[in-house]
């Protein structure tokens, strides 16, 4: 179980260290006197009426707003109204703080899908690459299939004249268009009515207690309606969405869980909660039972999502240790009452492994590791400028389990999380050439050349195994291009041609009479 840190002490004492920062010169004091963008990134720019401090989460303070250095001119805006205040939970208690940014009226800031009135600039100051949340997004994004993944602009941000650093801009989490999908209810609606199946937001929320709108299950799972908003929702509402979550509840613990039409599945969309699972296990997120959003529409189950909050993912939680080998539904935070159910139906289980390799494990190493590297390059001047403001490089400031001195550094250790990662995770789920994946290892095998022009010889060294091998080669989507059973010679190498593989990205699979399996990754251009 992962403690968390009384809210106001945390308040309290970030305060108190922002204050010795500023003391011993660790945060740049030297405001900005105009609007020339600080880095190569978007500059947003916001101005406090009479220059008031942003100290609340709950109290806007009216701002203008002006944006430079946008990739296409006219989403440049100059000193447009708005309002401005402090969000988040534990992260509100750090030095350096996230904001909520109210227009007053809908804009589709630097070019994003939505075009509303609100907005969220993300911190991320808890992660040292300042990518984690982004990451994540754009993974789901572009591998995944959620209704809605919020959206991934990258900036940095100067506050009533002063510098504060890198920020990821992206949507505000709501019903709207181009947000979550789901209708917008009446205040009237009634029970009874055939509009009050939906649409609603909910959150599987461990602070939902400090919220206005919020239930509690018989597992004693604690759920924020989200939506229907706290103003606007009645009472119908709340025992309509309450009342079916608890139906929901009741059906994962039922002797027919499994079952299509009474078990759990009567009320969420499988689908999607095998992306989600995949998602959070993927980014091994210590927060994803104690932070899980779901949303109904109308006449329709629950799907999950949208994804949020993984600046503590990706191996970045000391709570949990190293959990590069930890399946999140065992290790993350409580609470996991209904995820411990959930994968007790076998047929589940099996539905993850297949969306798993349909998927396919290269495809994910090779998106992600190309957004890792493509995304430290973006924010190369953007996050030399943040450090200078937060000097923290070589300091621990929240949950990180070391910290590693430099920028570099930081990108390089999430680098090696992510590979680390989708090994152990396709060691568990990876079936790509109909193996049974018994005592499987991953990348053992020394494969020159490598990549490889189609038609040359490609020669496996160091091959593991003795006697008769069988050498195996597979698409990413399972389908089998060559197998053939051959002896390895004196120097343990094994050689084959490439001639029947077209351009792409291939899993080579050796394995012996005993069931040993090795693994590696081949590349055709």
């Amino acid at each position: 179980m992962c403690r968390r840190l009384f809210l106001p002490f945390v308040v309290l004492f970030m305060v108190s260290w922002c204050s010795d920062l500023l003391a011993s010169g660790r945060l740049a004091d030297e405001p900005v006197e105009d609007y020339t963008p600080i880095t190569n990134l978007p500059t947003i720019f916001i101005n406090t009426e009479n220059g008031v401090g942003v100290t609340s989460k709950e109290e806007y303070v009216k701002a203008v707003v002006t944006v430079r250095n946008a990739a296409n001119e006219e989403d440049n805006i100059t000193e447009v109204e708005a309002e401005i205040k402090g969000r988040g939970n534990s992260t509100w208690g750090m030095a350096k703080k996230p904001y909520r940014l109210k227009f007053d009226k809908k804009i589709q800031l630097l070019g994003n899908d939505a075009k509303e009135k609100n907005w969220v600039l993300l911190a991320n100051f808890a992660d040292k690459t300042l990518m984690r949340n982004a990451l994540a997004f754009e993974t789901a994004r572009n591998l995944f299939h959620f209704g809605f993944t919020p959206s991934v602009t990258f900036v940095d941000v100067v506050l009533n004249g002063r510098n504060i650093g890198s920020y990821l801009l992206t949507d505000q989490v709501e019903v709207k268009e181009k947000r979550v999908p789901v209708v917008e209810q009446e205040t009237t609606v009634a029970m009874g009515d055939s509009e009050i199946s939906g649409g609603y937001l909910i959150e599987v929320d461990g602070f939902a207690e400090q919220e206005i709108s919020w239930f509690k299950t018989a597992k004693d799972m604690k759920i924020t309606i989200k939506y229907p908003k706290d103003d606007e929702i009645n009472a119908a509402q709340k025992n309509y969405i309450s009342n079916y979550t608890q139906r929901m509840e009741n059906a994962l613990f039922s002797a027919n869980m499994s079952d299509e039409r009474r078990g759990w599945r009567r009320y969420v969309d499988e689908a999607s909660w095998i992306d989600w699972y995949i998602a959070c296990e993927l980014f091994g997120n210590s927060d994803s039972w104690w932070s899980t959003y779901m949303y109904k529409d109308r006449d329709e189950k629950f799907k999950m999502g949208p994804l949020w909050d993984f600046d503590i993912a990706f191996n970045n939680d000391y709570r949990i240790g190293d959990a590069t080998q930890k399946f999140m539904r065992e290790s993350a935070c409580e609470p996991k009452t209904w995820i411990k159910q959930w994968w007790k139906d076998e047929t589940l289980v099996e539905a993850v492994k297949k969306s798993w390799n349909k998927i396919g494990a290269e495809n994910i190493r090779a998106f992600m590791n190309n957004y890792i590297d493509s995304t430290a390059a973006l924010l190369d001047e953007s996050q030399a400028n943040n450090f200078k403001m937060w000097r923290v490089l070589d300091k621990r400031v929240h949950y990180e389990i070391e910290a590693r001195g430099t920028y570099e550094a930081e990108v390089a250790f999430l680098r090696d999380y992510v590979n680390a990662r989708i090994d152990f995770l396709d060691s568990a789920w990876g079936d790509p050439s109909g193996l049974d994946g018994v005592n499987v290892e991953n990348n053992r095998l020394v494969i020159v050349p490598n990549p490889v022009e189609q038609g040359d010889e490609v020669m496996i060294t160091s091959v593991p195994l003795w006697g008769s091998i069988r050498v195996t080669v597979a698409a990413v989507d399972g389908r089998i291009v060559y197998t053939s059973r051959v002896y390895a010679n004196d120097e343990g190498e094994v050689a084959f041609s490439s001639d029947m593989l077209s351009n792409g990205v291939y899993i080579v699979i050796v394995s012996d009479t005993n069931s040993n399996i090795y693994r590696g990754t081949l590349v055709v251009k």
